[in-house]
């Protein structure tokens, strides 16, 4: 009987060993098989990652060269298509080839000009190990944006200057050719023809006529005041615009032809000059308010000067704020803002 129930328990504990060992197993298998799938989603996921930083450079670089083309009026569909076209090629030498038209959006219109360019863009990133949990592909989407910020401060200001009033009630009028940028003798101006001493440390005739033929050096910012040039100064006006206006070299201007105009230019063309935007504080001082650009038209040896008002691109600091700010004036910085 004794040695009956030994064999009896011998049996079961060897039958107990093997449905231990049987399970121990399947656990086992099942914890692999987990590890695995863990294992195989995070090199796939870190695969996507990476995919998605290369994407997100490629979106940032459309944006940024392209938008570098803005402002851009409405109804210019030729310039339109060329910012378009150009943040498709910029997105194609940075890795993705799949951008389109439809993917390169244009807005935020400011006096019937696109001041921002958004790109989005999405691909499919094909999966490897994470093939056997059925996870073929995953999607990823990038998108940036940047935006015209009025500039805060720059340098290459020329010594001129418009009073904020009259450039504001030319704008509103679309007044924005033939604008007095300085006076002449026959004005009605008493001793101060619209220029400025920008550096303040009076340096007269010889120091005007070197700004207005390459721009101030230093730094000019919104909120400074500035000290006014008295004098007509008819001969460094006409040298320091016959300088500047005859740099051209842009639509055939070295062989007869007219050059940049206000219809037709070159963004960095040295006819375009960049001046002060100023009003009269409570004192009677002249205070930087914004900055402006004109595409120069023609002076008279009596002192005056004229131009187109454009917007443009400079370098300089932006705001950080948007187009159609009270200090916008069309002098712009690009950001990125997304």
């Amino acid at each position: 009987m004794k040695k009956e129930f030994y064999l009896i328990r011998k049996t079961s504990e060897r039958n107990n060993r093997k449905q231990e060992s049987g399970a121990v197993l399947i656990i086992v298998t099942i914890a692999m098989f987990a590890f695995m799938g863990i294992l195989a989603m995070t090199l796939d996921i870190g695969s996507a990652y990476l995919s998605t930083g290369q994407l997100q450079k490629a979106v940032d670089a459309a944006v940024y060269s392209a938008g570098r083309m803005l402002p851009v009026r409405q109804e210019d569909t030729t310039t339109i298509n060329a910012v378009k076209d150009s943040a498709i090629n910029y997105a194609r030498q940075n890795g993705y080839s799949s951008l389109t038209r439809n993917d390169v959006v244009l807005g935020s219109i400011i006096q019937g000009s696109y001041t921002d360019i958004k790109v989005s863009a999405s691909k499919n990133v094909q999966m490897n190990f994470a093939r056997v949990l059925g996870v073929n592909s995953i999607k990823i989407s990038r998108r940036a944006k940047a935006k015209l910020s009025p500039i805060l401060k720059m340098t290459g200001v020329a010594p001129l200057g418009v009073l904020q009033s009259v450039l504001d009630a030319d704008i509103a009028a679309n007044n924005v050719t033939h604008i007095v940028l300085k006076y002449g003798s026959g004005s009605s101006s008493q001793g101060f023809f619209g220029a400025f001493d920008l550096d303040g440390n009076g340096g007269g005739a010889s120091d005007y006529r070197r700004w207005l033929a390459q721009g101030f050096p230093g730094e000019t910012s919104i909120g400074d005041i500035l000290l006014e040039e008295h004098g007509n100064m008819v001969g460094p006006t006409y040298d320091g615009f016959e300088a500047r206006y005859g740099a051209c070299t842009h639509f055939d201007a070295l062989s007869g032809g007219k050059g940049c105009t206000s219809s037709h230019f070159d963004p960095t063309c040295p006819r375009i000059i960049k001046i002060v935007v100023y009003k009269l504080d409570f004192f009677g001082d002249a205070r930087i308010v914004g900055f402006a650009a004109f595409l120069l038209e023609a002076q008279d040896r009596r002192g005056y000067i004229t131009g187109s008002f454009i917007r443009t691109l400079t370098a300089g600091q932006g705001s950080g704020g948007n187009a159609g700010t009270s200090s916008d004036y069309g002098v712009y910085n690009l950001m990125l803002s997304e």
